[in-house]
């Protein structure tokens, strides 16, 4: 892996592309952008909300990288990136605008196709010929290439109570039509049809923070039992700390093949800020459910998102890498995404270069540390969609 192509996927993250009609120039090698009205384009290819992030489509960098490409119009404001509407699938030219304002082409992407049963509906009762049909799209969702991702419970605690993280999308989902609550059924269901275009190798399932003990972690126990039941693909889920370890003991033995414990954002006082519901669970907590985390699941199979661009200080940023290292945590390094109808107004890191550094700082960590994402079986790590730290980990030898 070499750093330009760490830096690309950095630009790629924090920019996003904007979506415009892209005509010839008066000089070869120029072109022109035409406004159009590209709001119904950017929510034909890209999840508006979520529990993860949202906004973007994916693509892949010749056999480098996929990648999770931002779209939505507070993501991209800032950009200097544009494209002409994305094709169902296959390549697609990306241009850039020089220091003359005018656009070159700049970095050919593939787009990674969208499943073609997202459409077509599952019936609850289907055996029966009776019950309401929900759309596929609205149960999971294809991330990248071949990762099968849901959110199990799509409503959480903190919103309930008014102290919903600021970047966070989740239940938003609800009022577009997405299923509150997932069956096993109805993933079952979704799988087959994935598998039919070999589009699923793992899966990521993720939640709300529920109450109880558990935090929610026991909603997804009869859904990973009946996954592996009938079939054999990995199992990522995330979870919230929790004061009894009997909770990921479960997991495990269940079936679940690797987990995220997500402290989200640090340091502490900037938590308190970004997550006032959420960072009421100490960060001793945390420590003590990552370690316990490691000894049960292995090396390089818990991460810890880590989001970047919300005020924190390099030093801050630093110090935030070496806590999850030193728990032997992957710190899974995300820009945060200014996502429609959310408290977050926009991402303050300076720039892509100043995120390629951030990249390039915890790569070289996590190399020094022995540390190895690429081999983590299943989830966001594995996808690596939404993060570069998989290849700037890759690249570490080679950054200067």
């Amino acid at each position: 892996m070499e750093p330009r192509t760490v830096l690309l996927k950095s630009e790629l993250l924090f920019k996003g592309i904007k979506i415009e009609n892209i005509v010839d120039g008066p000089e070869q090698g120029h072109f022109l952008v035409q406004s159009i009205e590209n709001d119904a384009i950017v929510d034909s290819v890209a999840r508006k909300s979520g529990a993860g992030p949202a906004g973007g489509f994916f693509a892949q960098f010749r056999d480098q990288f996929q990648v999770n490409v931002p779209l939505q119009e507070k993501m991209v404001s800032r950009s200097d990136l544009f494209m002409n509407p994305p094709p169902p699938g296959g390549k697609f030219q990306v241009y850039k605008k020089n220091d003359e304002d005018v656009l070159e082409e700049y970095h050919r992407l593939v787009k990674i196709p969208t499943p073609s049963f997202y459409d077509d509906l599952y019936l609850e009762k289907e055996l029966h010929g009776v019950g309401s049909g929900i759309a596929f799209n609205k149960i999971a969702l294809v991330h990248g290439k071949n990762c099968v991702a849901t959110t199990v419970n799509q409503k959480c605690m903190y919103w309930n109570h008014g102290h919903q993280c600021t970047f966070c999308a989740i239940e938003q989902s609800i009022q577009e039509g997405v299923v509150q609550e997932k069956t096993p059924g109805q993933l079952i269901a979704f799988t087959e049809r994935a598998r039919q275009e070999n589009r699923v190798a793992h899966y990521t399932l993720t939640s709300g923070t529920q109450e109880g003990p558990d935090g929610g972690s026991g909603e997804y126990l009869p859904i990973v039992e009946a996954l592996k039941d009938n079939f054999k693909y990995p199992i990522h889920v995330q979870v919230a700390p929790v004061r009894d370890m009997k909770y990921l003991d479960r997991l495990y033995y269940t079936g679940v093949d690797n987990v995220g414990i997500h402290l989200e954002v640090h340091p502490e006082s900037l938590r308190k800020q970004v997550c006032p519901g959420k960072a009421t669970i100490s960060l001793g907590l945390f420590k003590k459910n990552w370690k316990y985390a490691v000894d049960l699941f292995g090396d390089n199979q818990v991460e810890s998102y880590l989001l970047v661009g919300l005020g924190e200080t390099r030093n801050q940023f630093e110090h935030a890498v070496e806590l999850m290292l030193q728990h032997e945590v992957i710190p899974f390094i995300v820009p945060a995404r200014p996502i429609k109808n959310t408290m977050l107004d926009e991402n303050h890191l300076p720039s892509h270069e100043v995120l390629f550094e951030y990249y390039k700082h915890a790569g070289k960590r996590m190399h020094e540390q022995g540390m190895r994402p690429w081999k983590a079986v299943a989830g966001c790590v594995r996808c690596g969609a939404c993060s570069a730290i998989k290849e700037a980990t890759l690249a570490a030898e080679k950054f200067p």
